[in-house]
């Protein structure tokens, strides 16, 4: 079931977002996800990176969307 957002539950998200959060979010994989995370303005702590929920959504509106490129592979 889809769940409508609303002022309330919006204000129950977390402020900084991690890769588990972008998982989530846009209903991808660990690894896209972690590519996402690798092209937006995020911050490390530690070995974990974040991204305010703010500066997700500025991001996406200024560049259409996130720009994400698998890695090439390297054939034997």
């Amino acid at each position: 079931m889809i769940e409508r957002h609303t002022e309330d539950n919006i204000a129950d998200r977390p402020q900084f977002l991690d890769v588990s959060d972008l998982q989530a979010l846009f209903g991808v994989g660990r690894s896209k996800a972690r590519l996402m995370m690798d092209a937006l303005p995020s911050i490390r702590v530690g070995s974990k990176d974040y991204i305010t929920v703010t500066a997700l959504s500025t991001f996406i509106v200024e560049n259409d969307g996130i720009p994400i490129k698998w890695p090439k592979r390297r054939r034997k």
